[in-house]
């Protein structure tokens, strides 16, 4: 209607005038005109059908996290692969672009940049490191782009500052504060406090800290170290020079194996009891820390944990484990845990199921689908998420369980205690 009535106004405006100039200047406003029409026609048809889905994946696939990478990435890709040969997204393929950021901030900061302006990506997965997530945090948010996190769990990364990040694993916070209710309840008398230098484990040792102040109760020792320094004897002796009948563990697996050996090295691990958080558990962890790796049990996931004379998951959750199987082989070929490569899987169906539903790319719409319908989301790894408009943390407290990191089943699933 708009381009009628302008036409209109152009002959009338030439017919009455007979000015060739302004006749040329209303008839190139008019070519802009429609030019600017056509062209948000066009973004508007392109982000709902869209030609290629572009998504990013960040995360650390060497050093000592590199794990935690290689599962997510791991996921991913099996997840792309189901999705590309059964028709894409909205009927486009979906395209990976994967950066190996080394658990640097800066690093990855930049590619998370070089991804979104020049892959032009809508949709970023990681990073896996919560530091070097929380360096890109605000580029993302400013740009609207909508970031999946599987495996960082730094409680600040979801925040009403950041409305496009949603998260898959168990932050921070709701694993401190398990751990703490576990040794106070557990009537623990000596609780040492351990964690890296990291922002993940200021974050976790913070929390944990805040906790136990809630029970009334101060801890016998707060113990930092730099994550992968090679003798972790000192921080061994300091957890034994506190008497700790009990160290909550902030720490990731090839660390706290470490730790527990020196542990082990000056006689104490038999004299305590160590709790960590999901970072801690990875399946050579016994391997790694040998005999004082009995001594040790984690926060895990009640639906990835098999009951005890039991020999599957539920059935659900049984069958992405044999995809897993299939894909990368049984633990042994396989070093990643699979409820890494599970979070990693899943981040891509939930931004597939999100795409599809909203019928758009508009990630402005991705994300109201994401707060309003989850619950109509079939979840391989929860039973169901917990998103909202008031909170982007996915998991479920109350899905959280403890179970003996020695006792495994399979060699990477663990047994409920």
């Amino acid at each position: 209607m708009f381009v009628v009535q302008l036409v209109t106004i152009i002959f009338v405006t030439t017919k009455i005038e007979g000015d060739l100039m302004r006749k040329n200047l209303v008839i190139s406003l008019l070519l802009s005109v429609l030019l600017l029409l056509a062209a948000c026609g066009e973004d508007k048809a392109s982000s709902s059908s869209p030609k290629e889905i572009i998504i990013g994946n960040i995360g650390a696939m060497s050093g000592t996290s590199a794990v935690n990478g290689k599962a997510q990435s791991q996921g991913i890709e099996m997840a792309v692969k189901e999705i590309n040969a059964n028709g894409g997204i909205l009927g486009a393929q979906v395209k990976v672009v994967t950066r190996d950021d080394e658990a640097d901030p800066t690093k990855s900061k930049t590619f998370m940049e070089e991804i979104v302006d020049k892959e032009k990506a809508r949709f970023v997965i990681g990073p896996t490191n919560s530091t070097p997530a929380a360096a890109s945090m605000a580029y993302l948010q400013e740009n609207k782009v909508i970031s999946m996190i599987p495996v960082a769990t730094g409680t600040d990364l979801i925040s009403k500052n950041n409305p496009y990040a949603f998260r898959i694993m168990p932050s921070n916070e709701i694993q401190a504060k398990a751990l703490v209710k576990i040794a106070v309840e557990g009537n623990y008398q000596k609780i040492a406090l351990v964690a890296d230098t990291s922002a993940l484990g200021v974050d976790g040792i913070a929390v944990m800290e805040k906790t136990l102040k809630e029970y009334g109760v101060e801890p016998a020792v707060k113990v930092t170290y730099k994550s992968d320094d090679p003798d972790m004897t000192p921080i061994a002796q300091k957890i034994k020079e506190a008497n700790a009948d009990v160290a909550l563990f902030w720490t990731l697996g090839a660390d706290g194996a470490k730790i527990v050996r020196s542990l082990e090295r000056i006689d104490y691990i038999d004299n305590l009891q160590v709790i960590g958080y999901t970072g801690l558990a990875m399946p050579n962890f016994k391997e790694l820390a040998g005999p004082g790796a009995n001594n040790v049990s984690v926060v895990s996931m009640n639906n990835w944990a098999v009951e005890p004379n039991q020999t599957e998951l539920g059935p659900k959750y049984w069958a992405m484990y044999q995809k897993i199987m299939e894909e990368y082989g049984e633990y042994g070929k396989r070093d990643t845990n699979p409820t890494t490569v599970t979070s990693g899987y899943e981040a891509v169906y939930l931004l597939k199921w999100a795409i599809e539903k909203a019928g758009t790319t508009d990630t402005v719409e991705v994300k109201k689908v994401l707060e309003n319908d989850v619950a109509e989301f079939e979840s391989v790894f929860v039973n169901e998420y917990a998103f909202s408009e008031e909170s982007h943390e996915g998991f479920p407290l109350s899905e959280l369980i403890m179970v003996k990191i020695s006792e495994m089943f399979n060699g990477d699933l663990y047994i409920k205690n």
